[in-house]
């Protein structure tokens, strides 16, 4: 039992790590959005553009991660001290997953770029390619602004990394960063 507690308090270390990355990286010269239009061209979820890549516009979502965490490492605490079946252990763990849209924040700097409460360096990225948003796409509907614009997927190591992009000049500069890079770009896909 005691075994499944490090995994658990292992998982809890991971994703602090994650966030305090962002948090560090969000202090280094940020390449992309720096005006107020390329913010209204980006949003991490259809429904909102995304917030500048400060502290005090991401304070909300920082402090609340903060608080899911120490609330998770709590519960795991307790449980383990009352000897609960491990069950419960992924129920209580189960909101972790779910931390990286507490940060409303998509940016590109020199190092790589920050989605959610993620950050991939360039070297972990592999591929990169724009979805469009039509009938089809899971976004279409969402907002008037994101119909029939683009969904940009950063292929990682482990995961995909993704966002909005509701103008065609966004998703040139986009293009153009993630070039230069050397980052591989997919044909532009149709969701099915």
């Amino acid at each position: 039992m005691d075994f499944l507690v490090w995994i658990f308090v292992a998982i809890v270390f991971y994703y602090a790590y994650r966030v305090i990355q962002v948090l560090i990286k969000m202090r280094k010269d940020i390449v992309l959005p720096v005006s107020a239009e390329e913010l209204a061209s980006i949003r991490k979820e259809p429904q909102k553009t995304v917030k500048p890549p400060t502290y005090s516009s991401q304070r909300a979502g920082i402090i609340f991660y903060i608080l899911v965490l120490i609330y998770i490492i709590g519960m795991i605490i307790l449980v383990w001290r009352h000897d609960v079946g491990f069950g419960l252990y992924f129920l209580i763990i189960f909101p972790i997953f779910h931390l990286s849209n507490f940060l409303n924040l998509f940016a590109v700097t020199k190092d790589g770029i920050l989605c959610g409460a993620r950050f991939a360096s360039w070297k972990n990225i592999k591929s990169f390619e724009f979805l469009r948003i039509d009938v089809n796409h899971n976004y279409y509907g969402f907002s008037s602004e994101v119909n029939n614009q683009y969904e940009l997927r950063i292929k990682t190591r482990f995961s995909t990394l993704s966002c909005v992009v509701t103008s065609e000049e966004m998703k040139a500069k986009l293009v153009g960063l993630l070039k230069e890079q050397g980052v591989e770009q997919k044909l532009e896909a149709e969701v099915i």
